[in-house]
């Protein structure tokens, strides 16, 4: 009995002595699954620290690689590869039936007639826009059609872009609605669009459209009807379901009769069946010989950033509007330096003396930097707030803490200073051109008050001569 338990002791003592390794800790079986049991906050220091910076702060690594399992972000996949769970081609063809012609409503006046303004609109006083608006389209819809297609949900869906932005990738509302289907920020976000100082994926017209899917797709289910879903995608759900709730209806077409909804909501289901018939059948309605564009073709690489788009537009051959052009959601100057993978598109045919070339680069000649040498005293804050530069960014750029203090004569990293001065440039004139639009609008305003002025000063002046002439005869 006496040896049963000194040896469990001993074994005990044993188990307290074996080093568990740090991986252990933060990589389990789950997380390669992407159920992962860390804490948030860990998982931002790992992403935004580089595994040198673990390695100081008391977490061991063997391996450099198993960082990179753990915390590369899910690529969006190219239409051709999007992952289904079976749900959407099991189910009943609830989204295929589309959405009626112009000759379907003749029973209802109200959308009759607001429908028929909305042709004239288009054919007649906008024109010229919309033929372009067109011309822009034909390049993304067949891309579009086929997510929308695979989502089960009606083709003519792909006309809604043409009426939110035109198709023009980085179109902005007011309200700061951005890209092809004009999402705000936190919509965005909410559909696994990434939207932070490096990209937009709004921007982006194939990874914003498998988004706008499965946001469409929700109003659908909600309201049961395609009229009442381009509303809530318009004004939002929770307005329409008010505007419901206080007429008492579930028609589109007898809610655009109250004052319930706002004018722009009344306007945009008619604005898009009227851009829809005439996308459909432009030659109907005066829109003859449009230049369509080749359809949007590229190759796709997965790369291991960082690199700058100069770089990447070298190596594949072609120039940096070009590698844009592509991947509209890029923002600066280079991929997100804190991204393990990124799935980039190049002009096609491309891809592998691309890849050859990428590949057999070193990383300092793939994202050259400029280099700032510390002072004493000096850390990420301090350096942020005397270049100017925003604070995050700094510390991701170089795997710091921003009120970590540095050591006196390393260095730190900074973003080129071409790239910096064009970024300030282009924010300085944005500043301007927001100022000159509003120095226009006063100047504008007050023009129209002294011209209202002037003409009230005649017609009393001319009223006087009137009295006096009637007067003296």
């Amino acid at each position: 009995m006496a040896k049963t338990f000194y040896g469990a002791v001993v074994l005990y003592l044993l188990l307290l002595m074996v080093p568990v390794k740090s991986e252990a800790l933060i990589f389990s079986g789950e997380d390669f699954r992407g159920n992962d049991n860390v804490p948030g906050a860990m998982q931002d220091n790992l992403l935004q620290r580089s595994v040198n910076d673990l390695s100081n702060n008391g977490i061991n690594y063997t391996e450099t690689v198993t960082e990179r399992y753990f915390v590369m972000a899910p690529l969006h996949p190219p239409p051709d590869q999007e992952d289904y769970d079976g749900s959407i081609s099991n189910e009943k063809m609830l989204f295929s039936d589309g959405f009626k012609t112009l000759t379907q409503y003749d029973n209802d006046t109200n959308a009759v007639e607001a429908i028929s303004a909305q042709l004239t609109f288009f054919s007649d006083t906008i024109k010229k826009r919309f033929n372009q608006w067109l011309v822009k389209g034909s390049k993304y819809l067949p891309l579009m059609k086929r997510i929308l297609r695979r989502s089960n949900l009606p083709e003519e869906l792909v006309y809604v872009p043409l009426i939110e932005s035109g198709y023009n990738n980085l179109a902005k509302s007011p309200a700061n609605a951005i890209g092809p289907w004009q999402f705000i920020a936190s919509t965005a976000r909410d559909y696994n669009l990434k939207v932070n100082y490096w990209v937009d994926e709004r921007q982006d017209p194939i990874k914003s459209t498998f988004a706008a899917s499965k946001y469409l797709r929700f109003l659908y289910n909600k309201f049961g009807s395609w009229d009442l879903a381009l509303a809530a995608y318009n004004a939002g759900e929770v307005r329409i379901e008010k505007a419901m709730r206080m007429a008492n209806t579930d028609s589109y077409w007898s809610l655009i009769t109250t004052g319930l909804i706002a004018k722009e909501t009344k306007l945009y289901v008619p604005r898009f069946l009227a851009a829809k018939e005439i996308a459909v059948e432009p030659e109907r309605y005066g829109f003859y010989d449009i230049e369509y564009e080749k359809p949007l073709e590229y190759d796709i690489v997965v790369v291991e950033p960082p690199a700058t788009l100069d770089f990447i537009a070298q190596s594949a051959g072609t120039t940096v509007e070009k590698i844009r052009e592509l991947n509209p959601e890029l923002k600066r100057w280079c991929l997100p330096p804190s991204a393990l993978k990124y799935r980039l598109r190049l002009p096609l045919g491309t891809k592998d003396d691309f890849r050859l070339i990428y590949e057999n680069t070193p990383e300092h000649q793939r994202y050259l930097m400029d280099k700032y040498q510390t002072k004493n005293g000096d850390s990420i804050r301090k350096i942020s707030n005397r270049l100017n530069m925003p604070l995050d960014i700094l510390a991701e750029l170089n795997g710091k803490y921003a009120n970590e203090t540095l050591k006196e004569g390393t260095y730190v990293y900074l973003p080129p200073s071409d790239m910096r001065h064009r970024e300030s440039s282009q924010s300085r004139a944005t500043q301007t051109r927001h100022s000159t639009k509003s120095k226009q609008a006063k100047h504008q305003k007050r023009n129209d008050v002294k011209n209202k002025t002037v003409k009230h000063s005649d017609v009393k002046r001319n009223a006087s001569k009137g009295k006096a002439s009637r007067h003296k005869a």
